[in-house]
């Protein structure tokens, strides 16, 4: 059972120069989650998810290796990452859309004993966004 609210029912987006900016809120928990997307035509999705402290503490990147489609590289880029978080859901999300664009994903969230739900939450939150503009990915 999902323990996800929509905040803004009303995302924002803008778009300059072909690179799409798309930013939404989910209150999961006691915690209110900001997302921030900017889709990159044809080249890669760069997703920013924390809470109102605006962290970059990490950034993973995942990609499709030139022989298959289906194989992904993917690597920690920067910062702590300790469980690998931002990489996982780089390479979900990477498998979701196909494997035709590069991922980077910066997953800022509070480490305590509620974090496992908290991410299961956030992780769902943003694979319901993508079905339901599954057009623009």
């Amino acid at each position: 059972m999902s323990n996800c609210e929509t905040v803004d029912s009303n995302q924002s987006s803008s778009e300059k120069d072909g690179i799409k900016i798309t930013q939404f809120t989910r209150r999961i928990g006691d915690q209110l989650i900001l997302y921030q997307i900017i889709r990159y035509p044809d080249r890669c999705l760069f997703i920013w998810i924390g809470t109102s402290s605006c962290d970059l503490s990490n950034l993973a990147m995942t990609m499709p290796t030139i022989s298959s489609s289906n194989e992904y590289l993917g690597t920690t880029l920067f910062g702590t990452d300790f469980y690998e978080q931002s990489l996982s859901l780089s390479k979900k999300l990477a498998r979701r859309l196909g494997g035709k664009k590069q991922i980077y994903i910066s997953l800022n969230l509070p480490n305590d004993s509620d974090n496992e739900m908290l991410l299961g939450e956030v992780e769902q939150a943003l694979f319901e966004h993508v079905k339901q503009n599954e057009q623009v990915y």
